[in-house]
């Protein structure tokens, strides 16, 4: 029973998904067609940003769980498909879009490593960490650790090394954000830095990683399709051909 479940489950995702992507494409449509009748920038850029933040906190609401395996892995029941675009949407992050889209422009092929570097990070904790958390039935590094080795002195390890690791692409993160909201709406960057930090909160707290990964899985389509349509225009500019 658990095999026809889950088929329709994976059905349903990729029909809702289909419709989302219609959607997405029709939106920025629409805001094309409100830029040419004269419709001001900061006002499209309050209505873009107001929509994608009621959209996410939408899913979150509709995610909302009290379930500890739910709110913490989603229930482990993401299909693969699903979870690689939660994940790549992970990667295609503020950091990465902004940070290292600069670091490859001042540094040129030499800043590859960083794009490596990033990307092997990714398969490391997929291939060398995650199997063990699941193995274990913990939800985190500090929790794998107290449960494999005993005690709190492992676990404050992994507390202290989970914040060393994460500072940098935290602030990245903020930043980036902060960056992103004040160039839509026209508000303090300071200001843009709580409001989106309050839209993420909203759209998370509620559910967990189950919401965060239906919204990843959302922000993929968005950023897929931001990333490919310059690149196709450059390569039709280019070439004639839409293949890059």
């Amino acid at each position: 029973m658990a095999y026809p479940a889950q088929a329709q489950f994976v059905s349903q995702l990729k029909r809702y998904y289909s419709l989302y992507t219609g959607g997405v494409i029709g939106f920025v449509v629409l805001l094309s067609i409100l830029e040419q009748m004269g419709v001001p920038n900061k006002v499209l850029g309050y209505i873009f940003l107001g929509v994608t933040v009621a959209l996410y906190a939408g899913i979150g609401i509709l995610s909302r769980t009290s379930d500890v395996a739910e709110y913490y892995v989603a229930g482990r029941r993401v299909p693969a498909l699903f979870n690689g675009m939660a994940t790549a949407a992970d990667w295609m992050s503020a950091a990465s879009f902004i940070g290292l889209a600069g670091t490859l422009y001042v540094s040129g092929y030499d800043g590859l490593a960083f794009v490596m570097g990033w990307t092997g990070g990714f398969c490391l904790v997929a291939l060398f960490l995650a199997p063990y958390l699941r193995k274990f039935g913990q939800f985190t590094i500090p929790d794998f650790l107290g449960a494999r080795y005993g005690g709190d002195v492992p676990r404050m390890i992994g507390v202290f090394a989970a914040i060393l690791c994460s500072f940098t692409y935290v602030i990245a993160q903020i930043y980036g954000l902060g960056l992103i909201v004040s160039r839509f709406t026209g508000l303090d960057f300071g200001v843009g830095v709580f409001v989106g930090l309050g839209s993420i909160l909203f759209c998370s707290f509620l559910g967990g990683m189950r919401a965060v990964t239906w919204t990843q899985v959302s922000q993929y389509v968005i950023l897929i399709v931001a990333y490919m349509i310059p690149v196709i225009w450059l390569s039709v500019k280019h070439t004639g051909n839409p293949v890059p």
